[in-house]
């Protein structure tokens, strides 16, 4: 590159990134219009049918905001103001779609036939259309003709006069504003190549150069170099110019004088991907909102956008940046001159070839290191030292510092740490015994200490005698240090495994929020903003100056930052061995980086931003039973086990930065953040209202926090319904009810068994041992009273004898029937006698003074009862006869049990003083212990006045629950 090519380039600095999305990403092939609605998806209409791209990825449409297309061979497309977009048809006909619905117009019907050939809005919104038949507009719901005649167009278009231009294949018509009739402009020989620049017509001449075309047909030339090369020159990113040729593009920059050159030359992207064509021939191109440019291919889709950062124009591989003399910049690269920018942008070329460090020692005195020299500039003096090592080393000088004492400190690659000072070389021997001992990077603070940085987490300062290291406790891991920058008074260490404060002889690492560790700093600034700016392997990270100042006060808190990589401009890596540092600042405040590949700045104060938030679009809701277009209080059929929910943030610049968040009221504790695909997914929703949000914000942080939000309803299955639980809940408190009455009955059922077994063991015992009695013990007594008889009737002549004998047999005689009454005793049913021995005894011992007023009887056939009724009505009837021992001072106390056929009941009846006054003097617990026991048994109990006084207890048990 000449010299003056290079100050020509070097005023106009922008750097635009060309992107391409081919048929195996997706995109359209042939795509014949483009066109962005007002949610800023972008819509490509092609042969192979209608498409969409919301910044993630191209999608082949069938439906627009949910209603179908009339054909998939579509052709014009045209954003509706308001919201909407039109859709014309290759075979005629032509759809509006909005969200509230869409209305078809039938070609030959309701609209002319033929193609849909262009779409167009004037200024107030209405709509134009142009077939191969004829020219139309939209008034009040129907198409009527524009023009008295037919007129036949490719396209149209209006200027910013209001002129409608209809260009034909040959021939260009103009409708003036308030005009009736088209009228012929201009012919050309062969097809019209044509554009609108700031919204003003350009056209192709025959001889090959370019002009403005008015509606009365005059021509005002473009003065453009080489105009030959380019088909049509058309409105570029952000306020740029370009020129097409083929499948190339040129941007353009505007002279003082008004005429236009080529600054910057795209060549055609050389496909490499499946399906990716030849890189072809541009078709249709559109700015978006956000000041992109898009341009169909034959083969694809191509966007061409601004970077952030500005690029030094100069092609070649091995960058430094410096600030020089004064303010300017130095710039060097592996082959060429290196050279020095003036404030103005105009280099100069020195003789400085391969330079490896710049340091700047004062405003007008600078240090330069090359391969094989060492380099003095200032005022007005250039000298050049060959280095203290053999020329045929090629190793050159790795870093520059300068010591207190004003002596130079050379780091030459291989050879260690040199001294040069007017004009001598000498060995620095303070770093001898050292393993590795040239130093990578080096600095003198702003205390006046020099710092050096070698390999191996290896960082000391330079003492008299000595490189002082810093202690192996300081548990500095950064690896090799690669820069070092004294931050207003502190010092930080960038290397291989990151950045490190050095405190005195602490060492703090820097941590980041940011998921990707921070690696190779081989460049470090603070800014005039008070922003740190790190080189690392992924760009240019920027640490806000609240950050870094917070860093200071509690050095273990992530630091928020921003990343400038590919994307913004800055391309390739710095390099891993020198020159180094990569980045530095000039004197207007400029950050300048250096890579292999190229070099640029960025002006911290006026970084270029996007201020638009990205809209947020709610594109599907999907079921097992298939996807739904999502509608506002929407109910899903079914019960649905899963649902996805599709969403997506039209921001078009930067959509790989595009962040988004969701939640699902009721179900998130809180926003959800998109780590892949924009999708949510839910499973196992129970019946209800839901109400899904989604957010979003561009690549600059700025946030849509309105965002798009989607209620649905599931409604319930019966099984679901309140009515059915409730129903499950009775039939589970019936089965509850149900087992507990069988486990009760099985309980006395088992009760019963037991009870009936011993009793029946007990009468079996009974029956054995009044058999026992009866056949053993009575019939030998009764033997031996007989042969007491015999005996007497022999001892006549002894009366005293015979009258002790008879004593004797009349004992023997009542033993005998004192066992026949224990016989028939044991014969009989225990339970009266032995209920009543019990009572009489409970009676006797309490008070023993009522025992002769008890008096038992029983009504009805006895039968057994059960064990537990048994014990039950014991314990009640001897309260009932306590009570009226004790307290009712009664002359007759009775007690009755009653073998009823449906009931058993027992009663105790006295004469006394009556149940008030008792119940006022024993008070209420025996009672409430009577009656909780009949009730325990399913009896009744009634406790009151007799009918000629005292006092009457009387139970009841039904004869289920109380008979054995």
């Amino acid at each position: 590159m000449s010299l003056n090519a290079w100050a020509a380039a070097a005023n106009d600095d922008l750097s635009f990134e060309r992107r391409r999305w081919t048929l195996a990403d997706g995109a359209p092939g042939q795509a014949f219009d483009l066109t962005q609605t007002s949610d800023g998806v972008m819509w490509f209409s092609s042969s192979t049918g209608l498409y969409s791209f919301d910044g993630g990825k191209f999608k082949p449409e069938t439906k627009v905001y949910g209603h179908g297309l009339q054909s998939s061979a579509t052709s014009s497309l045209r954003y509706i103001p308001g919201g909407g977009l039109a859709v014309g048809y290759t075979f005629g006909g032509l759809s509006l779609f909005t969200a509230q619905g869409a209305r078809h117009f039938v070609a030959g019907k309701d609209f002319p036939l033929g193609s849909v050939n262009g779409i167009t809005a004037a200024a107030d919104g209405q709509l134009y259309a142009c077939t191969t038949t004829a020219i139309v507009k939209l008034e009040q719901g129907k198409w009527v003709q524009v023009g008295r005649r037919k007129q036949l167009a490719n396209q149209i278009r209006f200027d910013a006069e209001g002129t409608l231009w209809a260009i034909g294949g040959t021939e260009v018509f103009a409708l003036p504003k308030g005009a009736e009739e088209f009228a012929s402009v201009m012919k050309f020989p062969a097809q019209v190549r044509y554009s609108f620049v700031n919204k003003r017509l350009q056209v192709k001449l025959p001889d090959g150069s370019l002009a403005r075309l008015d509606s009365n047909g005059a021509l005002h030339p473009i003065q453009l170099d080489h105009p030959e090369r380019y088909t049509i020159m058309l409105n570029g990113p952000h306020g740029t110019v370009v020129a097409l040729h083929e499948g190339s593009v040129a941007r353009l920059n505007q002279r003082a004088d008004g005429s236009w050159h080529e600054v910057e030359f795209y060549p055609p992207i050389v496909a490499s991907s499946a399906g990716a064509g030849n890189g072809g021939i541009g078709l249709i191109t559109l700015l978006d909102r956000e000041g992109n440019l898009w341009r169909t291919l034959y083969d694809g889709v191509e966007r061409i956008r601004l970077h952030r950062f500005h690029q030094v124009r100069r092609q070649d591989h091995f960058w430094l940046a410096q600030p020089g003399l004064n303010e300017e910049m130095w710039v060097g690269s592996n082959t060429l001159p290196m050279l020095r920018i003036r404030p103005d942008g105009a280099p100069v070329e020195t003789q400085v070839k391969v330079p490896n460090a710049i340091l700047r020692t004062a405003p007008d005195h600078v240090w330069v290191g090359t391969n094989a020299a060492l380099w003095e500039f200032g005022r007005d003096k250039e000298q050049r030292w060959e280095l203290p090592v053999p020329a045929n080393a090629r190793l050159g000088v790795q870093a520059l510092a300068l010591e207190g004492d004003g002596r130079l400190l050379v780091s030459l690659a291989r050879h260690g740490l040199w001294r040069f000072d007017n004009g001598a070389w000498q060995q620095d021997p303070r770093l001898q015994g050292q393993q590795d001992p040239t130093p990578i990077s080096m600095l003198r603070d702003a205390h006046g200490k020099t710092w050096l940085g070698l390999t191996n987490n290896r960082v000391g300062v330079l003492t008299a005698d000595a490189l002082k290291l810093l202690p192996a406790s300081s548990n500095l891991q950064i690896g090799n240090t690669l820069s070092m920058l004294d931050a207003g008074g502190r010092l930080l260490i960038g290397g291989d495994m990151g950045v490190a404060w050095v405190d005195g002889d602490k060492v703090q690492p820097m941590t980041f929020q940011r998921r990707a560790p921070v690696q190779r700093v081989t460049g470090m600034v603070v800014d005039h903003l008070g922003q740190l700016w790190l080189h690392c392997n992924d760009g240019l990270l920027r640490v806000p100056a609240a950050e870094l100042a917070q860093f200071w006060h509690t050095p273990a808190q992530p630091l928020d930052s921003e990343l400038f990589n590919f994307e913004d401009g800055v391309n390739g890596n710095a390099s891993p061995t020198r020159p180094l540092p990569s980045l530095s600042l000039d004197s207007a405040g400029r950050v300048y980086y250096a890579t292999i590949a190229q070099a640029g700045w960025i002006d911290p104060a006026q970084i270029r931003r996007n201020p638009r938030a990205p809209d947020v679009i709610i594109q599907s809701l999907q079921t097992a039973d298939g996807e739904l277009q999502p509608l506002d209080g929407m109910k899903l059929p079914g019960h649905p086990t899963a649902v996805d929910i599709s969403f997506a943030a039209t921001a078009l610049s930067i959509p790989e930065r595009v962040r988004l968040k969701y939640r699902l009221e009721g179900v998130d504790g809180g926003w959800k953040e998109v780590q892949h695909d924009r999708s949510a997914h839910y499973t196992n929703l129970a019946p209800g209202a839901y109400r899904f949000q989604v957010i979003a914000a561009n690549e600059d942080g700025v946030w849509n926090t309105k965002g798009a939000e989607l209620r649905f309803h599931i409604a319930p299955q019966f099984w679901q319904t309140w009515w059915f639980r409730l129903l499950c809940a009775a039939l589970l408190l019936l089965a509850v009810v149900a087992a507990y009455q069988w486990r009760i009955a099985t309980v006395r059922r088992r009760a019963d068994e037991r009870a009936r077994a011993l009793l029946e063991a007990t009468l079996q015992e009974r029956g054995r041992i009044a058999r026992s009695l009866h056949d053993n013990l009575l019939q030998a007594v009764q033997a031996l009273i007989l042969r007491f008889h015999t005996l007497q009737s022999r001892m006549l002549q002894e009366p005293d004898l015979q009258a002790k004998l008879d004593t004797v047999l009349i004992h023997a005689q009542e033993l005998v029937e004192n066992a026949r009454d224990e016989v028939v005793g044991l014969r009989c049913d225990p339970v009266r006698d032995e209920l009543f021995t019990a009572l009489r005894k409970s009676v006797a011992v309490s008070v023993p003074a009522a025992e002769s007023l008890l008096h038992f009887t029983t009504t009805g056939a006895q039968r057994p009862l059960r064990e537990d009724a048994t014990r039950e009505v014991f314990y009640v009837l001897r309260e009932a006869l306590w009570n009226s021992a004790r307290h009712a001072q009664a002359s007759r106390i009775a007690a009755e049990l009653c073998y009823g056929e449906q009931v058993f009941s027992a009663s105790v009846t006295d004469d006394g003083i009556g149940i008030g006054t008792v119940a006022a003097s024993v008070g209420r617990w025996g009672i409430v212990g009577m009656r909780e026991r009949v009730q325990r048994m399913g009896g009744q109990i009634e406790i009151g006045a007799g009918e000629q006084g005292g006092t009457v207890v009387r139970l009841t048990i039904p004869a289920q629950l109380a008979y054995a």
